[in-house]
Parts: C-alpha cells; sequence; structure tokens
C-alpha cells in the first residue's frame, strides 16, 4: 500500500473515532457505526504502513475496542466529572419480558427535566423512585451504573495511536 494511502487512512480513521465517539456519547449510541468503522480504517492504514503481517490482528483488535471503550467509558468518566445527581420519580413504564433481551423502558420526571431510560429485566426498579445522573450535553444514566476507570478508557486508544510509529519503524525494515 502506497504510504499515502496509509496515512490518509490511519488520519481519517482516528478522526472518524473521535468524531462516532463524541456524537455517541452526546446524541446516540446509534453513531457508535461511524467510529467503528474510523477504527477499522485506522486498523488497514497502520497495517498498510508496516507492510507485515503480524501487526494486523493488535491493529484490528484496538481499532474496533477503542470506539466501544471510549463511547461507553468515556461517558461513565465524564459523567463522574460533570454530571449531577437528581432524585427522580418514575412516571411511566414499558416492560418488555418476552423479548430476545427483556428489558424495561422508564420515563422519569427530574427536578430539572424529564429522562427517559431503560434497564435490563434482572435489574428493574423495585420501587418507583431513582437517583439519575445528568450532565448537559451528555445523555443520562441512572447513578447507580458501574464507573468506569479514567485509565482504562484512555489505554486503549493510546496502544492504538502507539502503534503508528512502530508501524513506520517497521517499514524501514527491509
Amino acid at each position: 500500500m502506497p504510504k499515502r494511502t496509509a496515512w490518509l487512512l490511519i488520519a481519517g480513521g482516528l478522526g472518524g473515532v473521535a468524531a462516532g465517539t463524541a456524537l455517541s456519547i452526546t446524541l446516540t449510541t446509534g453513531f457508535l457505526f461511524i467510529g467503528f468503522l474510523g477504527g477499522l480504517a485506522c486498523a488497514i492504514g497502520v497495517t498498510g504502513l508496516a507492510e507485515h503481517k503480524w501487526i494486523a490482528l493488535p491493529a484490528f483488535l484496538l481499532g474496533a475496542a477503542a470506539p466501544f471503550l471510549l463511547t461507553f467509558g468515556g461517558h461513565s468518566v465524564l459523567m463522574q466529572r460533570i454530571g449531577h445527581v437528581e432524585h427522580c420519580t418514575v412516571t411511566h413504564t414499558q416492560e418488555h419480558p418476552f423479548n430476545k433481551h427483556p428489558s424495561v423502558d422508564y420515563t422519569l420526571v427530574c427536578p430539572s427535566t424529564t429522562v427517559e431510560l431503560d434497564r435490563n429485566w434482572d435489574e428493574r426498579l423495585n420501587i418507583m423512585e431513582a437517583d439519575v445522573l445528568i450532565g448537559e450535553p451528555l445523555q443520562p444514566v441512572f447513578a447507580d451504573q458501574t464507573r468506569w476507570n479514567l485509565l482504562l478508557v484512555t489505554s486503549v486508544p493510546l496502544a492504538m495511536i502507539l502503534l503508528i510509529p512502530v508501524a513506520r519503524a517497521l517499514r524501514k525494515v527491509p
């Protein structure tokens, strides 16, 4: 693969990961697909830049994992930093017990806004109240969900970026 094409794939892929992640955190997780495609484009670029087959496996693993970790872990870390907890009351529930993945959709009224969230069937609320983390412009979440570590969230994208100098060095080796 020509060096110029590899560099364009790497730059476009990293941009796609950043854009997909930002849109997934603020709007809806449906934009995660953009980040996933960006991660795969970056992996193809790194593999093409290195011109060695063995670097493809770590590049594709990191390229596929980075958008997911940045979206879900990054959202959790940001909510820990900028979000605030509001005590909300459930006004409407819609149960889906017979779906492939049973869940419950909740409509909650909080002091600052109305929020629509869903939970797995096994984790449904026992009482009609819940604490919700709200932080504009991020999507709200239940406050009792697991917390992510900033080191975990940043380690995979950092490893993905560190593969670029490795691939560049491998290209120079005959």
